[in-house]
C-alpha cells in the first residue's frame, strides 16, 4: 500500500548541495516524485545563515516508523547531526528531512501532520505550491487558505535551483 507523503528539505550548510543530495536519494528510494519550488529563508531563533526549503512529496510503500528510520540514516549520510540534548535549540545544519504530512495521519506524539505547516511560512508556502489543494487533516482547509491566512512576517526569496 502506497501512502502520499510530504516532506520539508531544508538546509543552511552547503544548502544547494544538501538539497540536491537529499532529491537524489529521494529518487533513488521512491522513484518518481513532485518537487516544490526552492526558497531561501532567514534562520529563525538562530544566529546562522539564510536556509534553503524544499517540499517533496513521495507515494510512500514504507510505514511511518520505516520512513523516519530511512530518513534518519540518509540525514546522517550527508553529514546531519541531531542533538539529543532535551533543551536543543535550533543550529546550523546540512540536509534536514521532516514528515510533514503522511496520508491522513493524524499523530501528536510523532508530530504529524508537522506543527509548522499551520506557522512556518518557510513550510508552507512551498507546500501550497506543490499541493494547493491538498487539506490539511486537522484545519480542514487547504494549502492555499492556510497559506493566505499565515501572517507575512517571514520573508522568502525564490532561488533557482536545478535537481
Amino acid at each position: 500500500m502506497m501512502t502520499q507523503v510530504y516532506l520539508g528539505l531544508g538546509a543552511n550548510i552547503k544548502p544547494q548541495a544538501s538539497l540536491q543530495a537529499g532529491v537524489a536519494e529521494l529518487r533513488e528510494q521512491f522513484g518518481a516524485i513532485d518537487l516544490s519550488p526552492v526558497y531561501l529563508a532567514p534562520a529563525i531563533g538562530m544566529n546562522g545563515p539564510d536556509f534553503l526549503n524544499m517540499v517533496v512529496g513521495i507515494a510512500c510503500p514504507m510505514s511511518h516508523s520505516e520512513l523516519m528510520t530511512w530518513i534518519r540514516k540518509v540525514e546522517a549520510k550527508h553529514g546531519r547531526v541531531r542533538s539529543a540534548a532535551v533543551n536543543h535549540k535550533p543550529t546550523s545544519h546540512g540536509l534536514d528531512m521532516d514528515v510533514l504530512l503522511f496520508g491522513e495521519l493524524v499523530d501528536s506524539a510523532l508530530k504529524v501532520p508537522r506543527p509548522d505547516i499551520l506557522t512556518c511560512a518557510y513550510v508552507l508556502q512551498p507546500l501550497a505550491d506543490l499541493a494547493p489543494n491538498l487539506v490539511h487533516p486537522c484545519s480542514g482547509k487547504n494549502m492555499v487558505q492556510l497559506h493566505s491566512s499565515c501572517p507575512p512576517a517571514q520573508h522568502l526569496t525564490p532561488v533557482q535551483l536545478t535537481f
